[in-house]
């Protein structure tokens, strides 16, 4: 039995949902009675199929795909191709040298689809200065049919840029013995650049997000939050501490931030020895961990469970920006309580943007977007209706590709590309 979860500020649901529902399938079976005698029927094969695959690139990034002459096709794509509907073994493929790939004698039905194309070092050597492409990459879904036609599948470029969210592990940890206990949560930071940065001054938050379309609340209200191109929108929000240069991230490094960096192994079952974090949120009701560094919440609001950032929406969009003075930035708020404020952090100051979607659902249409694609161009959604749900965390995808000894990860910006589910690991590196 799936239980509905509790309601966030904005009146929707949040993460502390009870133990999912398990969907059992029952192969269908024809029976035909014939002279007393029970004889089975199995349904015919699918008929086979052929189609052809070309691999382009994204449209926004024709400048690398010009750089290394790819614009009419992507060369020698790796190609896992799997149903979407059974439990048969993924097929591997490679595509040609002129970026296509012919799928000949398949059975028509629904497939999962992913590609890449990592750049070896001398073809990187070919982009031009700034240029921080690593290779080209997709996860999507394929449809095909008896007499498909040729289709295009487009890659986006996964690029290095510095600071990168590689992992996430924020829903509550919730049983039905127990309840509810939200400060378990933290993410970690890696940065996948090759100089130092600084976090002094950075600041993270939780953007509003709006994941399915009520009939009290149409996706439409909220459009103007969730669909602006200049910038994500948030009310809530902390700012790490340092003077400009206390707190370096050396390339390959990463950095812990934790709701309560306490151990919470006593006080819900699930829970983490976070006392090593770098840094913790804040709060008018924190449990303070003198040792680790506190973030300063300079939201509009405080959170309303005290404890500084926690993840309690169904859906979220993870920010981090760089320093910026947050009273000076546009305001606003959105029917039907705009009362309730939200910031909205510029686009040039955004230096990463992670979307993550529910897999809960009780039945209402989902909206378009968490987040304007400019950010986010696809939310991951793994999590959320499973009982266990909490003892997971969404992991960044590492390349296949080392840059002067260091593990790059992938960044296409599109989430549900670019992580996957594991184990909750906060120590870890990346």
């Amino acid at each position: 039995m799936q239980v509905a979860p509790p309601f966030d500020l904005r009146g929707r649901p949040d993460h502390r949902v009870g133990s999912g529902s398990v969907l059992q399938v029952l192969p269908l079976v024809l029976l035909a009675a014939c002279l007393g005698q029970t004889e089975l029927i199995t349904p015919p094969p699918p008929p086979a199929s052929t189609l052809t695959l070309q691999f382009l690139p994204d449209a926004e990034d024709t400048a690398t795909s010009r750089a290394l002459g790819w614009e009419s096709g992507i060369p020698a794509v790796d190609v896992t191709l799997a149903p979407a509907d059974s439990s048969q073994a993924p097929r591997t493929l490679q595509g040609s040298a002129q970026g296509t790939l012919t799928l000949d004698g398949v059975p028509a039905g629904r497939y999962r689809l992913e590609a890449a194309r990592w750049l070896a070092d001398s073809e990187r050597t070919r982009l031009s200065a700034g240029d921080d492409a690593v290779g080209f990459v997709t996860k999507t879904s394929l449809a095909i049919a008896p007499a498909s036609p040729p289709a295009a599948v487009r890659l986006a470029a996964s690029r290095r840029r510095s600071i990168v969210l590689t992992e996430w592990a924020g829903l509550p940890i919730f049983t039905d013995l127990t309840g509810s206990y939200d400060f378990n949560g933290y993410f970690r930071l890696y940065n996948n650049a090759d100089t130092t940065v600084y976090l002094d001054g950075v600041i993270v938050g939780d953007a509003y997000a709006a994941q399915f379309d009520y009939p009290t609340e149409p996706c439409s209200t909220d459009a103007e939050l969730t669909n602006d191109p200049e910038g994500v929108w948030a009310h809530f929000f902390q700012q790490l501490p340092g003077r400009g240069r206390d707190f370096p991230l050396a390339p390959g490094q990463t950095a812990v931030l934790a709701t309560d960096a306490i151990d919470h192994r006593s006080l819900a079952p699930g829970g983490l020895d976070l006392r090593g974090a770098t840094f913790e949120f804040s709060g008018y009701a924190d449990v303070d961990n003198p040792a680790v560094p506190n973030a300063q919440d300079i939201g509009v609001g405080p959170e309303p469970l005290g404890h500084g950032l926690i993840f309690s929406a169904l859906a979220n969009v993870v920010f981090v920006s760089s320093p910026v003075n947050a009273a000076v930035l546009p305001r606003k708020g959105i029917p039907p309580n705009a009362a309730f404020e939200f910031v909205r952090f510029p686009k040039d100051r955004l230096l990463e943007v992670v979307a993550i979607a529910t897999t809960y659902s009780a039945g209402d249409p989902e909206c378009p977007q968490l987040v304007n694609a400019n950010f986010d161009r696809r939310a991951v959604q793994l999590l959320g209706s499973r009982s266990d749900a909490f003892l997971h965390a969404y992991h960044r995808l590492t390349a296949p590709v080392t840059i002067g000894g260091q593990l790059v990860l992938q960044h296409t910006r599109t989430s549900a590309a670019d992580f996957v589910v594991g184990d909750r690991t906060p120590f870890a590196r990346p």
